[in-house]
């Protein structure tokens, strides 16, 4: 696996392990009144989620024994926490949307259509009122009192239309309003209430288990480097070196590495057949890796000098 996949995977894992590290910390922040004692326990909440992803890796390639499975029995338990938060937050969310959106859809149109009602009434008296005080108008013409006539009628037609117009607007910013929630559903308010627990409870079980798995394939990747070995040559196999271990160039290193394998075969030749010859002394004292001097020591193996057995290589 490449560096640049390698990193992108790793970054990948570290936002959804975010995630539910967030939720996490908003769900034991939630449950305690004391917010600083809040903010502190959601703090530690945060850090056991970072170490809840970390320790997978870790249990399964490093650890080992009950260390391993005390560290794995840890994770799943902060597993199983976080897992409720996000499973909670995600529920929490979709059931209050339902919630809104069965308000809007019933007592907020319910209340808006009797508005628009009594407007409409409103409207209607209005009318009534301006036809009476035309034919009050029309009498007191008929009197003689005109002047009163004009007053009758531009008082109760001021009154009127000023009314008439606030009712008018107040409906049609009803009907308006009706049509948007009318025309509007909400995005989980379609989902039955049994789909909607899978899908959560998936999507949270997806956030504790990918960023896990993706940290674990990444360092399984870095260690399960395999040089090549050919028995036809003493130094093309010396190419199987990790390039954390080659500061050096390839040439440097081929010619470094033939002499390092000389002085092992000289070493195997000179001693009695069976004598151990320990890897890690060999490269402590010639001043290499231990992955540089395995694939030193295949090599020697290919060549006959040196055997691997229960004990490690012994001499031929």
């Amino acid at each position: 696996m490449s560096k640049k996949l390698s990193a992108l995977l790793v970054a990948i894992a570290f936002l959804l392990s975010s995630a539910t590290a967030i939720s996490v910390a908003l769900a034991i922040y939630a449950l305690i009144d004391d917010k600083r004692l809040a903010l502190l326990f959601a703090s530690a909440a945060v850090l056991l989620d970072i170490f809840k992803y970390l320790a997978w890796p870790v249990a399964i390639r490093v650890l080992r024994g009950s260390t391993a499975a005390l560290t794995i029995a840890c994770a799943l338990m902060l597993s199983i926490v976080s897992g409720w938060a996000t499973y909670d937050r995600l529920m929490s969310s979709i059931t209050i949307s339902k919630a809104t959106h069965d308000v809007m859809t019933t007592d907020r149109v319910q209340s808006l259509t009797s508005l628009a009602q009594k407007d409409s009434l409103l409207i209607s008296q209005l009318d009534k009122e301006i036809s009476h005080a035309t034919v009050q108008a029309n009498e007191l013409r008929a009197r003689g009192m005109v002047s009163k006539a004009l007053e009758l009628e531009e008082s109760v037609a001021a009154r009127a239309a000023s009314q008439r117009t606030s009712a008018i607007a107040r409906i049609n910013d009803g009907s308006l309003e009706i049509a948007h929630i009318k025309s509007s559903v909400a995005k989980a308010s379609s989902l039955p209430a049994l789909l909607a627990h899978f899908l959560c409870l998936g999507f949270a079980m997806s956030l504790e288990v990918v960023p896990a798995l993706i940290l674990s394939g990444v360092r399984s990747s870095r260690r399960s480097f395999l040089p090549v070995v050919d028995s036809n040559s003493s130094a093309s196999p010396l190419s199987g070196i990790s390039e954390a271990e080659t500061p050096k160039t390839a040439e440097t290193l081929l010619d470094t590495n033939a002499e390092i394998l000389k002085t092992l075969v000289n070493q195997a030749k000179t001693t009695t057949p069976g004598t151990p010859i320990k890897l890690k002394d060999f490269a402590k004292n010639s001043r290499i890796g231990n992955l540089r001097a395995c694939a030193i020591f295949r090599n020697a193996e290919a060549l006959g000098v040196i055997k691997k057995t229960t004990i490690g290589y012994v001499s031929t």
